[in-house]
């Protein structure tokens, strides 16, 4: 489990372990790639996670959750190979990654402020193709689909049998915004008495 109070450093060396743990070709590019981006220092967004170090930590959170629906759809009889744990890694961490140049934290105001506008859930997929490394088709359509894929499956009821036929996906999605949820409390428990 992800705790709040574990340094940027801790995160970073946990999100690190957890993607060379993948052993997938061309995981040390990616990870050049991201810490040159900003990744582990950026804020996770305007409205949570809102705090230098809050993208990696919503990252991690995120992989955290995900890794616990995973058991529940195995539970469900789900097969394991619809959800390899070096997919819910990359996916899990990578949702949002092209927030570490879009968001930053500026001392001056304190508070996050967005450099650049953009649909992140494809941005974030050109950001680690970039990098070289390649994801898997149930990968992308995770990162793609992570907001809840409105935009991209007009149709609720296509929408849902997609989550269905792709659990990988599903689990990325509620993983997200159980991440995001919780964030939203910790830091605003006014709005949730």
């Amino acid at each position: 489990m992800v705790h709040i109070h574990k340094t940027i450093e801790q995160k970073k060396e946990e999100c690190i372990t957890l993607l060379r743990s993948t052993n997938r070709d061309k995981i040390e590019d990616l990870i050049t790639h991201i810490t040159s981006m900003g990744y582990f220092e950026a804020p996770g967004s305007l409205k949570h996670h809102r705090f230098v170090g809050g993208l990696v930590s919503h990252s991690l959170e995120t992989y955290h959750k995900a890794m616990e629906l995973c058991e529940e759809k195995i539970r469900d009889g789900f097969s394991p190979d619809l959800m390899p744990k070096d997919s819910v890694i990359i996916a899990a961490l990578m949702h949002d990654l092209c927030k570490a140049d879009a968001l930053r934290y500026s001392k001056t105001l304190h508070r996050t402020i967005e450099i650049k506008q953009t649909d992140h859930s494809a941005r974030s997929v050109r950001k680690v193709r970039s990098s070289g490394f390649i994801l898997t088709p149930a990968e992308e359509d995770a990162i793609l689909m992570h907001m809840g894929g409105k935009r991209r499956i007009k149709d609720e009821i296509k929408r849902k049998e997609h989550f269905m036929k792709n659990p990988l996906s599903d689990i990325i999605h509620r993983a997200d915004g159980k991440s995001i949820g919780e964030s939203k409390r910790r830091h605003h428990p006014e709005q949730y008495r």
